[in-house]
């Protein structure tokens, strides 16, 4: 990942041959002690949202232009960096300060001065090094996840994070910030779903190899295991039974309804477009689903079954506007729901409402507040989660935050939220998280 020094100075060379100078965006002309052969970088000033830097001034007729470089690992070569750890060029002399107003989420970072100097006969370049200032921030913690899907368990106040990397599923408690558990399953896993049967709290995996895992929720122990016999995309216990959601080839998907205790298939329902199902909330036999995000439009569904798990009614809609199986919730009551990065709802009887205004935000989840006169919106391109009111959708408030809210889920009122560290379009990679707690009675600006 890290490129030497000579890397960079085909990009210098680049540059000075087009003759473009970058802004000096948030620098200021300073006026300390100066050296010919030397930057000395002082102490960092810190404040909430920003790291002001100040060196001695590079007194150098074959002066080029001061690299002002952060890194979030403790560099063993101070000459040996990435080009993303290069956070501004500067190419007058006698600009020897810079304001960082985007201080990244880590606990440890450091920062570094580098003077570049050209020869005008030769055009060989050579280096000056200040020395390395730290900046450390033990309060913060982050984790590194490289999520496909989070489950919530908000009455133990802790979630499941299911990841890409090796089927790892982590049992993390959210009121204390640590990982209580963490295991390997060896598979690729779909969404999950908490249940408990026979006085039992259980973990629902499915994998892709046909199969269903149970885990003891507590100890995430392997307790049981069922055979869909096709690749298993999502799992929904309740009642007793499973709804699981299959891929029987490349062009078709089923759904099974199988009992928990016999394992046996009740329905079997044939040729439905890749989807995810959600229960809707105070029903023991109505889904809602909404189809994959790999595209801008995409089926979504309405399924009803009896108190036995066999279907009663199928209805289905194609909608012209996005669906996105990770951004999607069914309302309190059920009589709506909403996914997408453009927050599209729906109505039950799957006819398209609205988008809410979203601007220039990309939504990651959503959430409801404790009456359900709310919908609250994590962005993952903003460090904001932001409010609508029901009905009506007119955005009321914005609540700001630390990180890019990736998952939000409300409990009792206040919004957990595991926020990426960086901005994001996709959960197709790892990165760090953090997890914050926002209180919905706190202050928050309006828009």
């Amino acid at each position: 990942m890290k490129k030497v020094l000579v890397a960079f100075v085909v990009i210098l060379m680049a540059a000075a041959i087009s003759g473009c100078k970058k802004e000096n965006n948030g620098s200021a002309v300073y006026n300390p002690s100066s050296y010919s052969n030397k930057i000395v970088l002082s102490n960092l000033q810190t404040s909430s949202d920003s790291i002001v830097l100040r060196w001695s001034k590079l007194s150098n007729n074959r002066f080029y232009l001061y690299l002002v470089i952060r890194r979030d690992y403790k560099a063993a070569d101070p000459s040996i960096f990435s080009n993303s750890d290069i956070i501004q060029e500067i190419y007058d002399p006698s600009v020897v300060k810079f304001v960082d107003h985007n201080v990244p989420l880590a606990p440890y970072l450091e920062y570094e001065i580098i003077g570049v100097l050209v020869d005008s006969i030769t055009s060989n370049y050579s280096f000056i090094y200040s020395n390395i200032v730290t900046y450390q921030r033990s309060s913060i913690k982050t984790f590194y996840f490289n999520p496909t899907d989070v489950v919530p368990d908000i009455p133990n106040h802790r979630f499941y994070v299911i990841e890409a990397d090796s089927g790892k599923i982590s049992l993390v408690n959210y009121t204390n910030a640590s990982i209580v558990k963490s295991i390997k399953t060896n598979s690729t896993n779909g969404f999950c779903d908490l249940g408990t049967y026979n006085g039992v709290r259980e973990l629902y995996v499915p994998r892709n190899d046909g199969w269903v895992f149970i885990y003891d929720a507590e100890t995430l122990d392997k307790i049981d295991q069922i055979n869909a016999g096709t690749s298993c995309g999502s799992v929904i216990f309740n009642n007793g039974k499973l709804f699981i959601f299959g891929s029987s080839d490349y062009y078709y998907n089923d759904m099974y309804v199988i009992d928990r205790a016999t394992k046996s298939v009740i329905t079997t329902i044939n040729s439905i477009d890749y989807m995810r199902p959600k229960m809707i909330p105070g029903s023991n036999t109505k889904l809602f689903g909404v189809s994959s995000s790999y595209s801008s439009s995409g089926d979504i569904y309405y399924f009803e079954f009896d108190a036995n798990g066999n279907k009663i009614v199928q209805n289905y809609n194609y909608s012209s506007n996005p669906t996105d199986f990770h951004a999607f919730e069914v309302f309190p009551d059920g009589q709506h729901f909403i996914t997408s990065s453009y927050g599209a709802i729906y109505a039950s009887d799957l006819s398209y409402v609205l988008q809410l205004p979203y601007g220039d935000y990309e939504f990651s989840g959503f959430a409801f507040d404790a009456t359900s006169s709310q919908v609250l919106a994590g962005c993952r391109n903003y460090k904001n989660i932001v409010a609508y009111a029901i009905p009506g959708y007119t955005e009321l408030k914005t609540y700001s935050t630390l990180g890019y809210p990736a998952f939000i889920f409300n409990d009792n009122n206040t919004l957990i939220s595991l926020s990426s560290t960086t901005s994001f379009s996709s959960y197709s990679y790892g990165r760090d998280f953090i997890i914050e707690k926002v209180p919905l009675s706190k202050q928050a600006f309006r828009p």
